[in-house]
């Protein structure tokens, strides 16, 4: 059975040719795009196998403030609102101690650096998941 990975990310185009790989491989990849297509999908998230988490995402929620890293917010939500303890791989341009150590608080199965090279998530996704 293939694993699920939800990847929560607003940049579209960047995201492709990042995810095709682990398509390729036999993930199954499940894109949330905003703020509210993830909280309108917390029981697939729920049960995923791994998120892979953007710090920086767009505005376009109304009903919630976010801070300056939505991404961390999120991942506070998923953690703390919703008891979500999938593990969750965050891709990064955000280089920030203060960040980190909350990332690390959370529970962050790893923190990856941005831009990353498909071959690279690759390893790191089943690296977390176990795979080959």
């Amino acid at each position: 059975m293939s694993k699920t990975i939800i990847w929560i990310e607003d940049d579209i185009e960047i995201i492709d040719p990042v995810v095709r790989p682990l398509e390729r491989a036999g993930y199954q990849v499940v894109r949330l795009n905003t703020v509210k297509e993830v909280l309108d999908a917390i029981e697939k998230i729920r049960a995923a196998d791994l998120v892979l988490l953007d710090m920086i995402l767009r505005p376009g929620m109304e009903e919630h403030t976010f801070g300056r890293y939505p991404g961390l917010d999120i991942l506070e939500l998923l953690r703390e609102k919703y008891a979500i303890e999938v593990p969750v791989v965050v891709l990064t341009v955000v280089d920030r101690p203060e960040v980190r150590q909350r990332l690390n608080e959370l529970g962050t199965a790893e923190i990856v650096r941005k831009p990353v090279r498909p071959s690279v998530l690759k390893e790191v996704v089943d690296g977390v998941l176990g795979g080959e």
